[in-house]
C-alpha cells in the first residue's frame, strides 16, 4: 500500500500498522496500488477523491479500541489502529470491513479468546486510555439505581455518522429521565472535555432537575460501569465497554455494536442501515472482530506488529503501577545518575516527579526515596514513603559501576529485604493465587531465564568449572556486602562473610566448600572483604572468576544469608539454605535457619516466581519512552540483555530491532515459543 497523506507520514510506527512494505509519500503523485486517509477528515476525502479520479484502492484509517496511556491530544502515540477498505467502523452509512466480519459466522475457538481477552480488560480496567484515574467515592452511588447519559465531544465524526446530531444527546437525557424518575441520572463527560480539550454538548441547565448530576471525574469507565444499571450512549466506545460489563444499553445513534441483538435499538434510527445487520451476534463475537480480527497493534518494545494480548500484557503493569501513584512525587535524596533513570521509570501521564536532595520534603508529601534514605525518613514519623530499589533482573553490570537498572521495585509497605516488617512482596506472596496461563507464564518465564543464562547484574566471565571429584556434596557459600540493608534487616544472628563460612564448615565438616565473594566487595567497592587465608581456613575454593550462573552448575547446595543468589538458585532446582530471612525464605521452598511467623502459607515455585519477577518489579528500557510506555514485560528485559551480552552491533539495527532480531533466533535455538 501507499499513503498519500503527509501528516499521516508523523503517526509513530505508521507503516507497521499500514503494511510491512508500505511507501509514505510527502505529496501526491502517480500511485499505482492504494491510497489512505484519516477517518472522515479532510485527508480522507482527498484520498477518496484521488482514489476515484485514478481508479486505485482506498483505505480508512482510525485509532483503535485500546488505543495509549495517556490522551490522543496530550501527544500520546496509538498502540492500536483500524485500516478499513470497506468503509470505517463508526460510518453506519455504509457497510465497514468490521461490519463484514461480524456478519460470519461464529467461531468457538475466537470467541474462547476473546473471553479470555475479555477478562483480563475487566480485570485490570483496560480502556482506549489508559492514564492515572481518580478514585471513585462509591458511596454517591448507593440508596439508588444509577443511570450513565454519555456525552461525547462536540464535532464527533462518529455522531452524524451513527445518523444522530446534537439534539440526539437532548432526547437521550430527557428519555433517560421519563424511563428513570426515581434514579440518579449521571451526565458522563468525555475525557477530552474534561482534559479542556474539547467541548461536550450538555449545558448547566441541564442539571436542574435534583436527580440529574454532572459526573465530571477522570473515573475508569470499567471501574465506573460496576455501580451502573443502565448505559444510554449515542455513539460512544463506552457503551461497548457497558456491554462487556453486562450492563443494558440504549442506543441513540447506531454505533458498530448496534443491530446485532445485544443492546436495545428503540431509540435508534436503524433506517440508516437499509436492511443490513438484523443478525444476532454474541458479545464475545463482537469482540473478536473488533479488537482482535479488525484492530491492528504494533509493540511499542519491538515496534512491529502484534496480537491484542501482547498489549494487554504491556499495559497491565503500566496499569497497574499508576495506582501507587499521586499527581505529584517528590522525589528525595537520589543522586545525580539516579535521577536520568528514575524518571524515566515514572513517565506518566499527568505525573509531575520534583526532585529534592537538600531540603527535606514537607511530611504531606507523597515521598519516593532509595533503600536508607526510605528506611530513615519512616523512623523520622514519615507516613507517604514509598521504597525504591533495584529489581532481581537488573542489568549488565555492577550498581556501584553506575550501571543504569533495567528494573526497580516500589514498595510503599515495606521492601522486600526488610524481614523485620511486612512488605508489599511479602503481601503478595500470602495472597497469591495463580491462573493456569498466569503459572504457565511463569514456567516459560524460568526456561527463559536459565536457557539465556541471565542473573541479577549478568557479571563475571563464562568458564568450564570442574567439579570436585571425591566428594558427595559440593556447597556454594554466597558472600554479601555486610553493611547492605539486605543483610542488617535480612539477617538474625549471622550478618557478616566469616561467620556464615564459619558456620556452614561447622555443620558441613568433610563436604567441599566453594566460596565466591560478592562482585560489589571483590571490587573493593562495598565491605565485606575476608582475606584468603582467612577464608581457606573454611573453604576448599575461593571463586573469583566466574559467574555465579557457572558455579550454580558445578554445586549440589547454596548457602547463603539472604543473597539473591538463593533465589536465583531455586529457579534453577538446586538445594537452598537460608541463614538469614530473604523475601524467598518462609514458604516451605528452602531449608531455613529461622522462621517469619507472618509468612504462613506453603507455597510452589510458580507461586513465587510469579509474584516476585512479574507482580512486584518493574522493568524499563530507556528507549520505550520513545512510546510513551515506562514499563515492559519482564521477558523483554531478558530478551534484551540476552541481546547485549551477545555484543551486537548496535549501529546496524534500531535498538527494539535488535530485540525483536534475538527474540525470533532464541526462539529457534531453544524451541521454546516465548
Amino acid at each position: 500500500m501507499q499513503m498519500a497523506s503527509y501528516k499521516m507520514t508523523k503517526i509513530v510506527a505508521i507503516e507497521q500498522f499500514v503494511d510491512d512494505k508500505v511507501s509514505l509519500l510527502k505529496k501526491y503523485k502517480k500511485i499505482n496500488k492504494c491510497v489512505a486517509g484519516w477517518g472522515r477528515k479532510k485527508s480522507f476525502f482527498r484520498a477518496q477523491k484521488y482514489a476515484q479520479r485514478y481508479s486505485v484502492s482506498l483505505a480508512c484509517l482510525e485509532d483503535g479500541f485500546i488505543r495509549s496511556l495517556g490522551l490522543g491530544k496530550d501527544g500520546y502515540p496509538s498502540l492500536s489502529q483500524v485500516v478499513d477498505f470497506s468503509g470505517i467502523y463508526f460510518d453506519a452509512l455504509q457497510v465497514s470491513d468490521l461490519e463484514k466480519f461480524i456478519s460470519e459466522q461464529e467461531n468457538e475457538v475466537h470467541n474462547d479468546r476473546a473471553n479470555y481477552a475479555l477478562n483480563q480488560i475487566k480485570r485490570y480496567g483496560i480502556t482506549k486510555y489508559n492514564q492515572r484515574f481518580d478514585s471513585i467515592n462509591s458511596s454517591q452511588f448507593q440508596g439508588k439505581k444509577n443511570i450513565i447519559v454519555v456525552d461525547q465531544t462536540f464535532g464527533d465524526q462518529s455522531i452524524p455518522y451513527a445518523g444522530a446530531s446534537a439534539d440526539s444527546f437532548k432526547k437521550m437525557l430527557k428519555q433517560a429521565r421519563t424511563d428513570h424518575p426515581n434514579a440518579n441520572i449521571w451526565l458522563k463527560t468525555h475525557p477530552d472535555v474534561i482534559a479542556g480539550k474539547a467541548q461536550g454538548h450538555f449545558t448547566p441547565e441541564d442539571l436542574n432537575d435534583p436527580n440529574v448530576y454532572a459526573l465530571t471525574e477522570n473515573y475508569n469507565p470499567i471501574e465506573l460501569l460496576t455501580y451502573i444499571d443502565e448505559v444510554y450512549v449515542v455513539s460512544s466506545q463506552l457503551g461497548f465497554e457497558a456491554l462487556m460489563c453486562q450492563k443494558t444499553v440504549r442506543c441513540f445513534g447506531v454505533p458498530w455494536y448496534a443491530g446485532w441483538g445485544i443492546t436495545k435499538d428503540e431509540y435508534a434510527p436503524m433506517e440508516i442501515l437499509q436492511g443490513r445487520r438484523g443478525l444476532h451476534r454474541s458479545l464475545e463475537h463482537l469482540f473478536f472482530c473488533a479488537y482482535i480480527k479488525y484492530a491492528r497493534y504494533v509493540s511499542p518494545v519491538t515496534r512491529q506488529r502484534c496480537e491484542l494480548e501482547e498489549i494487554i500484557d504491556v499495559l497491565i503493569p503500566n496499569i497497574t503501577f499508576q495506582k501507587l501513584l499521586t499527581p505529584y512525587m517528590t522525589a528525595y535524596g537520589f543522586s545525580r545518575w539516579k535521577r536520568k533513570f528514575i524518571s524515566d521509570f515514572l513517565a506518566f501521564p499527568k505525573t509531575t516527579v520534583g526532585f529534592k536532595n537538600i531540603v527535606k520534603p514537607k511530611n504531606s508529601d507523597h515521598i519516593l526515596a532509595w533503600g536508607k534514605k526510605a528506611q530513615l525518613l519512616k523512623t523520622q514519623n514519615y507516613q507517604r514513603v514509598i521504597t525504591v530499589e533495584d529489581g532481581f533482573i537488573r542489568s549488565l553490570g555492577l550498581g556501584a559501576s553506575l550501571i543504569r537498572p533495567n528494573s526497580l521495585v516500589f514498595d510503599p509497605v515495606g521492601i522486600y529485604y526488610d524481614a523485620t516488617q511486612p512488605s508489599r512482596l511479602e503481601n503478595l506472596l500470602n495472597s497469591v493465587q495463580l491462573t493456569a496461563e498466569q503459572t504457565l507464564r511463569a514456567q516459560k518465564l524460568v526456561q527463559t531465564i536459565i536457557c539465556t543464562n541471565i542473573s541479577k547484574y549478568n557479571v563475571g566471565n563464562h568458564t568450564t568449572l570442574q567439579k570436585p571429584q571425591g566428594f558427595e556434596r559440593v556447597i556454594l557459600v554466597v558472600g554479601q556486602v555486610e553493611d547492605d540493608m539486605s543483610v542488617q534487616l535480612g539477617g538474625v544472628d549471622i550478618k557478616t562473610n566469616i561467620e556464615l563460612l564459619k558456620a556452614v564448615r561447622k555443620n558441613n565438616p568433610e563436604t567441599f566448600i566453594i566460596y565466591k565473594p560478592h562482585p560489589d566487595v571483590q571490587a573493593r567497592l562495598r565491605k565485606g572483604k575476608i582475606s584468603d587465608d582467612i577464608v581457606l581456613n573454611y573453604a576448599d575454593r575461593i571463586e573469583l572468576d566466574a559467574s555465579i550462573l557457572d558455579c550454580f552448575l558445578i554445586c549440589d547446595e547454596i548457602h547463603t544469608i539472604s543473597s539473591l543468589s538463593g533465589f536465583e538458585a531455586l529457579l534453577r532446582g538446586i538445594k537452598v539454605y537460608t541463614y538469614g530471612l530473604p523475601f524467598y525464605a518462609g514458604w516451605g521452598l528452602t531449608h531455613d535457619r529461622h522462621q517469619c511467623s507472618r509468612r504462613q502459607r506453603i507455597l510452589n515455585l510458580e507461586q513465587l516466581i510469579y509474584v516476585s519477577l512479574i507482580d512486584y518489579p518493574v522493568y524499563n528500557i530507556a528507549p520505550t519512552k520513545i512510546f510513551c510506555i515506562p514499563y515492559v514485560s519482564p521477558e523483554c528485559v531478558v530478551y534484551f540483555l540476552y541481546k547485549n551480552k551477545l555484543q551486537v552491533n548496535q549501529k546496524q539495527l534500531s535498538l527494539f530491532g535488535q530485540v525483536f532480531t534475538y527474540i525470533r533466533r532464541l526462539k529457534l535455538k531453544t524451541g521454546i515459543n516465548f
